[in-house]
């Protein structure tokens, strides 16, 4: 019980289920809206003149950030969706009210903006999609092991970066990017935060980098999303592994099952924050050239996979 009312107490002085009082939930609602924004835009046919009370909310709500806060990619990334959404109704000569003015009026304050912040919406191809995505993915993936035995070398910080990079591609709810990964390369410095760790023994010592990977409870707002970062966490996580994979470095997950205590103490010394949500370590490095793994074993598909499953009457 004491765990629980930890976690709960967590979620509700954190998320805006009550109310968007810091910057995060504000930031937060922004991109939601924003994302609803763009995915009007992205059906298969939109229809003209779509969701002006949420434009006009995310209109709103992104001057009043930008007076409190000033000017920030999140600003950015709203304006530029509404500017899509605009060009999208003149197009198709719809009456949208006073609500490209309020855009331009937006845009004038942001002044200059970043090129390589983009929003609204772009055309793709599934034959572009194919030839990028091009691999033999299963083979990828049967390649990828828990490893717990590393070659004694530094990781190069880019690996690093690409792998994030990749992971930062996950699939996250109405596009609000929640997760942060603190990230740590220094023997030393792995070995005190993997103290906090239980499952670590017999390799720990020869991780050539550590991340603690977390989620932004300030984002989620609603009690229907009150599990919501474990699965936007858990997403990132996984494909942070498989970034670190492609890297051609091994990678283990460190489950982060502990209690109140040690989570506290983990966070004090990390300096993760309270609004944070702890989702799991991952330990990491350049591997032997020869070593084992466990044989791991998946059990038979028809076990897991139940396609088309008969429905009831």
């Amino acid at each position: 019980m004491r765990n629980f009312l930890y976690d709960y107490r967590r979620f509700a002085r954190s998320s805006f289920l009550h109310a968007r009082s810091s910057r995060e939930n504000r930031k937060a609602h922004i991109h939601l809206l924003a994302h609803t924004v763009e995915h009007g835009l992205s059906l298969p046919h939109p229809r003209p003149g779509f969701g002006q009370d949420k434009v006009r909310q995310l209109i709103s709500e992104t001057t009043a950030y930008v007076g409190d806060f000033g000017a920030d990619a999140s600003a950015e990334i709203a304006v530029k969706a509404l500017a899509a959404y605009v060009a999208f109704n003149r197009a198709g000569g719809a009456p949208i009210g006073d609500i490209p003015a309020a855009v331009d009026a937006l845009a004038t304050r942001l002044g200059a903006q970043r090129a390589d912040l983009l929003g609204g919406t772009e055309d793709v191809t599934a034959e572009g999609i194919r030839q990028r995505a091009a691999m033999d993915f299963l083979g990828f993936m049967e390649a990828r092991h828990s490893v717990r035995q590393y070659a004694d070398k530094p990781v190069d910080p880019r690996m690093i970066e690409n792998a994030v990079r990749a992971a930062h591609q996950s699939p996250s709810s109405c596009n609000r990017q929640t997760c942060r990964v603190y990230a740590f390369t220094e023997r030393n410095a792995i070995a005190r935060v993997l103290s906090f760790q239980s499952g670590h023994r017999g390799f720990g010592d020869q991780l050539g980098g550590l991340a603690v990977i977390t989620t932004d409870i300030q984002h989620w707002g609603t009690v229907g999303e009150r599990n919501q970062g474990w699965v936007d966490g858990g997403m990132f996580a996984m494909t942070l592994a498989l970034g670190l994979h492609a890297e051609g470095l091994g990678a283990c997950m460190l489950n982060w099952s502990e209690t109140r205590d040690v989570d506290t103490a983990m966070r004090a010394f990390v300096g993760i924050p309270d609004n944070e949500l702890v989702i799991t370590m991952l330990g990491f490095g350049h591997m032997r050239e020869s070593f084992k793994v466990p044989r791991s074993q998946r059990k038979p598909i028809d076990e897991v996979l139940r396609l088309d499953p008969a429905l009831p009457a």
